[in-house]
């Protein structure tokens, strides 16, 4: 899977995100993304991330997407995480 791929499936499959995919293994099945939603309000961190793993599961299963860091913010801590 392609980073623009996983980008693609993230902003199509959480209303209004943003993402931004880094590819870390020099494969591309090692990921690194950060997720800016309004979706993510009032959600824990681990539903946050569940959010974005439930749009891959088939990909993990079969091995296609093998590493997804996840790192999710809500727009008002992405503005806050900007400015330090």
């Amino acid at each position: 899977m392609l980073s623009d791929a996983v980008k693609k499936r993230i902003e199509d499959g959480i209303p209004n995100a943003k993402a931004m995919v880094s590819e870390f293994s020099g494969g591309t099945d090692h990921y690194s993304v950060v997720v800016i939603a309004e979706g993510f309000e009032g959600k824990a961190l681990l539903a946050r991330h569940r959010m974005v793993l439930d749009l891959f599961q088939a990909e993990i299963k079969t091995g296609e997407v093998h590493a997804l860091s996840i790192q999710p913010f809500t727009p008002a801590q992405w503005e806050s995480q900007k400015r330090t």
